[in-house]
């Protein structure tokens, strides 16, 4: 039997990471797999650009930086689900060949987002207070509550925020041609099963909901078990 062609991966990372968060994946991830980080401007190796002022025109732009060589797919962790999202739609308008699948990790599907507790962090002015509601809500690390690094990623953090804080998702959206995967993660409680069960209307496609142990970054922690599962949609989709 034919080897299948490979799959690239574009990878958009959760708010305040950046393309550094899929090195692994670029390193790690088994053949016929290729990670592609993306970034955002105003960001990790693209810190020196200006922000685009909306999540939309953030993906938007990552969409025109998409040039797959064959067979491509998009995946996105918390925020980046959203960019991943509107960039597949972008690519849509553009004309542009679909994606074979959009996977949605620990993101809430749009028309929920109003809903979730972590848009009035934006609000908090103090670093140390919007530190300790994030880790406390596993959105970052504890121990980045007293890195020295702080005052770098926490303009980034805030940055990020603000995206998901102003964005206006498309109030009837035209379903998306490809397939759609919502990921999440057990101990995750802002997406639980029913919340990622509600990405449904956003496909015309397969719409499916899986399941990992772990918490928020389950994505990176899970590594190998989230390899395999990718391989396996891979290869699910390579048989069509």
């Amino acid at each position: 039997m034919t080897a299948p062609d490979p799959l690239t991966l574009y990878c958009v990372p959760h708010a305040g990471g950046s393309a550094r968060s899929f090195v692994r994946w670029r390193r790690e991830l088994p053949s016929p797999l290729r990670a592609v980080p993306l970034e955002i401007a105003g960001k990790g190796v693209r810190s020196r650009e200006p922000r685009q002022a909306t999540l939309r025109e953030a993906a938007a732009d990552l969409a025109h930086r998409i040039d797959p060589p064959g067979r491509y797919a998009l995946l996105g962790h918390s925020m980046g689900g959203l960019l991943a999202y509107e960039a597949a739609r972008a690519l849509h308008a553009l004309g542009r060949p679909a994606p074979e699948f959009v996977l949605v990790a620990a993101t809430r599907p749009p028309h929920l987002l109003g809903a979730s507790p972590y848009g009035p962090l934006l609000g908090l002015d103090d670093d140390d207070a919007l530190l300790d509601a994030l880790a406390d809500h596993g959105r970052i690390p504890p121990e980045l509550r007293t890195s020295p690094m702080r005052h770098q990623f926490v303009p980034v953090i805030r940055g990020d925020l603000a995206l998901v804080a102003g964005h206006r998702p498309d109030p009837r959206p035209d379903p998306l041609p490809s397939d759609l995967i919502s990921w999440y993660g057990t101990g995750d409680a802002d997406t639980p099963p029913e919340v990622m069960a509600d990405w449904r209307p956003y496909t015309r496609g397969e719409h499916r909901v899986e399941a990992f142990e772990g918490g928020h970054f389950f994505p990176h922690e899970r590594f190998p078990e989230v390899a395999a599962r990718l391989l396996a949609l891979a290869d699910r989709h390579a048989a069509r």
